[in-house]
C-alpha cells in the first residue's frame, strides 16, 4: 500500500525539476563570466586597498574597500555553491 505522501511528493518533485533545470542552465552558462568578474574585482580591490594603505592616502576607506573586496570573493563562493546545490 502506498501512503498518501507518496502521491504528494511526485508533483512537488516534478515542479522542482521544472524550476531547477532552467535556472541551473542559465547559472552554468554565465558562470565563466561571473567567476572572472567577481574574482577580478576581489583581487583588484585587495591590491588597490593594499596600495593606498601603503602610501597612506588621506581619507581612503581602507576597511570599507577591504570588506567590499572580500565580499566579492564570498559572493563567488555562494554562486558556486548555488550551482552545486541545484545540480544535485
Amino acid at each position: 500500500m502506498r501512503r498518501s505522501t507518496d502521491y504528494a511528493r511526485k508533483p512537488r518533485r516534478w515542479i522542482w525539476h521544472v524550476v531547477r533545470l532552467p535556472v541551473l542552465t542559465v547559472l552554468a552558462v554565465i558562470e565563466p563570466v561571473v567567476g572572472f568578474v567577481f574574482a577580478s574585482l576581489a583581487l583588484l580591490g585587495v591590491l588597490a586597498t593594499a596600495f593606498f594603505a601603503a602610501i597612506h592616502a588621506p581619507h581612503f576607506p581602507v576597511w570599507t574597500m577591504l570588506a567590499i573586496s572580500i565580499s566579492f570573493g564570498l559572493a563567488l563562493t555562494v554562486y558556486e555553491g548555488l550551482i552545486r546545490v541545484l545540480s544535485d
